[in-house]
């Protein structure tokens, strides 16, 4: 087995993703390992947020219709929320965490981010669906699962 020195954990915020926090910082503890935490922004947030389907407040401004200042929020947001909430999932490390926000679509993001950073392993949670609901609304952790270039763990 390679030595593990980097591993990435993705994080939407959900339950699944702070359960896989938890256990890549324990991976990190044992391993002595950094930590990248990522979120990935999908372009089709910056519409329902241009167009008012979101209740994101866009830095005070009752007028969301600039995509930069969308964009910017959204960033903005998972940089003061999920991030944070999915650091302190990891618990104590050695090394704080990078935090990186990207946008795109989300496996395809994950799974660039870990060949490009020299990624050793890629901890990530599972909602746990399967049947219609995977066919429909797809599964991120399946498709990084069945295209990184690297060992991924998947936590339910």
């Amino acid at each position: 087995m390679t030595d593990i020195s980097h591993i990435l954990v993705p994080t939407d915020g959900s339950d699944g993703a702070l359960h896989a926090a938890e256990l890549a910082g324990n991976f990190a503890r044992s391993l002595g390992a950094k930590v990248t935490l990522l979120y990935v922004q999908d372009d089709a947030h910056i519409l329902s947020n241009a167009w008012a389907a979101s209740n994101l407040p866009v830095d005070g401004e009752e007028d969301s219709s600039s995509v930069e200042r969308v964009r910017s929020s959204l960033e903005k947001h998972a940089h003061e929320n999920e991030l944070p909430a999915t650091a302190e999932a990891l618990g104590k490390l050695a090394k704080e965490p990078d935090s990186i926000v990207t946008w795109g679509h989300s496996s395809e993001e994950i799974c660039r981010y870990a060949t490009n950073h020299n990624v050793d392993l890629i901890v990530i949670g599972s909602h746990g669906r399967s049947g219609l609901k995977r066919a429909f609304l797809g599964s991120v952790s399946q498709a990084v699962a069945n295209q990184a270039s690297c060992p991924v763990t998947l936590v339910k």
